[in-house]
């Protein structure tokens, strides 16, 4: 649509136009006629896209209006039109001082400090701003250390229980050996969050700073922590209430009866730390950690995903037990993790921080774990799922927001991967 002021232009010229061919005298010929019907339709389009294009920019300058500003016929009072708020008011307190009574509102106000009385700034009006201060959301270490594949349905995934090996030589004229390899299969479930916002008619119509955005977003954030609590969990393997837990026991992840003792004899090699306390984790606690799954296993992708507290400990360990080593942590050179969200490396591998692994008391808890990116799955079946419903509270003034994320995460091969444990005493 052209601007405002141009379709003015336009109907000004119109409107001439018309005037000159009603102004002469006599009868009209045909083409008078018709040229006049054209002027006088396109005339009367012109003025209804003048009408709209005026809604639209009254429109906008009034949500341009601070909440507080005074508006209609100011008759004396249009000189306050020119001043921004605190100008209004300091002309206004004036007034009052100088003639009390005579300004055009006026709030009886203690100007104490206290609570009960309240203080000067109340009088000041405020308005909300077009901006969000946000309390940043909880990033998924799992997510980012694990594979993430997408399902649309539940599937199972064949594996290998136990390899077919060669034991001995075999002799001249000797029958062959057999060797069977052994195969389970995998279960890909699903398993669902939801959340629930209301938002008010009012809300939506006068909140600034992307309120509604904001929520989304805070949803979002919140289904990825609330998985990320339940990836980081103890849920026994291959169960059917829950994902998979990266930190269930040795034996829960053995009993499904799936995953062979291809680690030394366990599912998942979990090493003891010197001591209960964080503070006694050493440096060949986290080597054993490293290196504790079989060497096959030594070349494969890997990432660390550590507790809170493990993390500032590891910070000032050297590969010495003395201060003069080398750190263990090499903390990342552009000094953001906003490309990767890994914090640096440990032993080479990256490191990511999850307050799901928090413990407020550590003794036999685990505190890191070294996770081979395709020994667990993330399944997500297709991606959020998002629903507006203004009726079913409509009547309320409420309009609800909802969202919806089907989920699961499983072991694949845990024996690839490694663990810390603290010890219990």
């Amino acid at each position: 649509m052209a601007d405002l002021v141009s379709m003015r232009a336009d109907a000004a010229e119109l409107r001439q136009k018309i005037d000159s061919i009603l102004s002469i005298d006599g009868e009209l010929t045909a083409e008078q006629v018709a040229e006049l019907e054209g002027a006088d339709k396109a005339f009367r389009k012109l003025q209804e896209q003048v009408h709209k294009a005026e809604a639209v920019e009254s429109a906008r300058e009034s949500l341009a209006t601070p909440s507080f500003q005074f508006r209609g016929n100011r008759g004396a009072g249009d000189k306050f039109a020119t001043m921004d708020t605190r100008q209004q008011f300091l002309e206004n307190l004036r007034m009052e001082m100088r003639r009390p009574g005579s300004a055009q509102e006026y709030r009886a106000q203690t100007f104490g400090t206290s609570a009960a009385n309240g203080t000067a700034w109340d009088l000041l009006p405020v308005d909300l701003q077009n901006e969000m201060v946000r309390l940043l959301g909880n990033v998924s270490a799992v997510r980012q250390a694990a594979t993430v594949r997408s399902y649309p349905n539940d599937v199972e995934i064949p594996v290998v229980s136990a390899r077919a090996s060669i034991t001995a030589f075999t002799d001249e004229a000797i029958a062959y050996d057999n060797y069977d390899p052994s195969f389970s299969k995998l279960r890909i479930r699903s398993f669902k969050s939801a959340a629930q916002t209301l938002i008010t008619e009012e809300v939506l119509s006068d909140s600034r700073g992307g309120i509604v955005d904001e929520i989304l977003q805070q949803h979002a954030e919140a289904h990825a922590y609330f998985w990320e609590t339940q990836f980081l969990g103890a849920g026994a393997s291959q169960n059917t209430s829950a994902p998979d837990g990266i930190l269930a026991t040795e034996a829960n992840i053995a009993n499904s009866g799936v995953f062979p003792d291809d680690a030394g004899g366990v599912a998942i090699k979990d090493v003891t730390a010197a001591g209960a306390a964080i503070s006694t984790v050493t440096y060949q606690n986290l080597l054993d950690v490293a290196f504790g799954m079989p060497a096959k296993y030594w070349g494969l992708p890997k990432s660390w995903i550590l507790s809170p507290a493990l993390y500032q400990h590891i910070l000032s360990l050297t590969d010495d037990s003395g201060t003069v080593g080398r750190p263990l942590f090499l903390g990342r050179a552009t000094g953001t993790i906003q490309d990767t969200f890994s914090l640096g490396t440990l032993f080479g591998y990256p490191v990511y921080v999850s307050d799901a692994m928090t413990d407020a008391t550590p003794a036999s808890s685990y505190q890191a774990v070294l996770l081979e990116k395709s020994s667990y799955v993330v399944a997500d079946r297709n991606t959020l799922k998002s629903q507006i419903d203004p009726f079913t509270y409509g009547s309320l003034g409420e309009t609800a927001y909802r969202t919806m994320l089907r989920c699961d995460g499983r072991w694949m091969r845990p024996s690839s991967s490694a663990r810390l444990i603290m010890a219990a005493s």
